[in-house]
Parts: C-alpha cells; sequence; structure tokens
C-alpha cells in the first residue's frame, strides 16, 4: 500500500500542499542534541541554486516524524529536524524532504531523512539513512520522462571509507537507498536545486533550528 502511494504520488496523482505551523526553537541548544553535519557541502556544482530549511515549525511534520520513528518524548527536544518543499516529478505539486537529526535517527555514518507527502495526511511515503546535507534535487528526471521522478544526490561518507556522491534514482515509485546508489564520478552536466544547505553546526551554536518538541 505504501509503495502505491509512493508511486501515485511520483505519477502525479495524489495531489500536496503546504504543511502547518511547528514551534521554532530559538533557545541554547541542548547539551544532548546529535549532530553528524556541518556546513553545505563544497561539492555542489558551481552556479547551483542553494536554498536553507523552512523556518517556520510544523507540527504535522513533527508529529510525523515522532510517529515513523517512535522517538520518546525524552528525545523530542534533543531531535532536530531541517525541511524543505519539493517538486519531485515535476508536475507543479509540493512533497516534503526532512532530515532528522537525533538520538534515534543519526550515527556515524549520517542522519535519517523522509519523504512526505502533505496532503496525503504528512504520509511518510519513503525514508532513508546514512543521509549528509544538503541535498541536490536535479532539475531532469533520471528516466527522461516528462513526470519522472527527480534524481537526488548526496554525499555518502562515514565508516572509514572515502566519501564519495552517489545519485538515488526511482523507476518504480520508490528510491534506491544511499549505501547502495550509484557512485557518481563527478557533477559535471548535471544540473538543479540544492536543499536543506544549512550550515548545521553555526545553527546549533546559535540555537536557530527546530525541534520534534511540541510548545
Amino acid at each position: 500500500m505504501m509503495q502505491q502511494m509512493t508511486s501515485l504520488a511520483l505519477a502525479g496523482v495524489l495531489t500536496v500542499s503546504g504543511a502547518g505551523a511547528m514551534t521554532h526553537k530559538t533557545e541554547t541548544k541542548p547539551a544532548a542534541a546529535a549532530t553528524t553535519q556541518t556546513t553545505a557541502a563544497s561539492w555542489l556544482p558551481a552556479g547551483t541554486e542553494q536554498k536553507k530549511s523552512e523556518t517556520k515549525a510544523n507540527p504535522a511534520l513533527a508529529k510525523a516524524i515522532i510517529d515513523y520513528y517512535k522517538i520518546p518524548k525524552e528525545n523530542q527536544e534533543k531531535t532536530k529536524y531541517y525541511y524543505n518543499y519539493v517538486d519531485l516529478n515535476g508536475d507543479g505539486t509540493q512533497e516534503i524532504l526532512a532530515v532528522v537529526m537525533g538520538p534515534d535517527t543519526s550515527g556515524t555514518g549520517g542522519d535519517s531523512m523522509v519523504w512526505v507527502l502533505p496532503n496525503a495526511n504528512m504520509t511518510v511515503a519513503q525514508s532513508f539513512t546514512l543521509v549528509r546535507m544538503p541535498v541536490l534535487v536535479t532539475k531532469d528526471a533520471t528516466n527522461g520522462q516528462k513526470y519522472g521522478a527527480r534524481g537526488l544526490i548526496v554525499e555518502r561518507s562515514g565508516g572509514g571509507a572515502p566519501s564519495e556522491l552517489v545519485e538515488l534514482t526511482s523507476t518504480d515509485g520508490e528510491y534506491t537507498n544511499v549505501s547502495s546508489a550509484k557512485v557518481l564520478k563527478n557533477t559535471d552536466g548535471i544540473t538543479g536545486t540544492a536543499i536543506l544547505c544549512n550550515d548545521v553546526l553555526a545553527d546549533s551554536e546559535s540555537g536557530n533550528y527546530l525541534t520534534l518538541a511540541q510548545k
């Protein structure tokens, strides 16, 4: 059922719109907050449009993340999330990609990310691990179709392995995962929009980030 819903989203059948409000965390960061990200990556192609995460808190998205990962209440204040609206199949409707950083969702290889459908009751269409921000959403569909799924390019690193760029692709309504994604030698000829381009270290020091804690 989930894969069918995901396929519908990529085919443009599901309508996606904006999400609700959420609490914007501006106080001093919790000491135990997990952070595996630093600054926006230098690997992005020259001239790429870069977007930082939305700054408006989103309670519906936070609840979806809490429910999906079963994050206990005591860890919700320690768990940050960054999100952007994206159009993954070029049909003009907006979905959400959200990276989640915290004790239940992060490790040495990166953080977790969810693909969420706002107009399907904030359904999590797919989740990913080993994600490092930013994410480059390619301009064109990887299968060449007008409304085909755009590629998602991220940097894969951790576990002692050298860093490398990989591209997540979808041909059946579900993306490949980071661990098995196609390795890119470079980003020559690739165009698109980079999302989640925050300097997470600076955000942590300033307290300018969102957490899952409901106020």
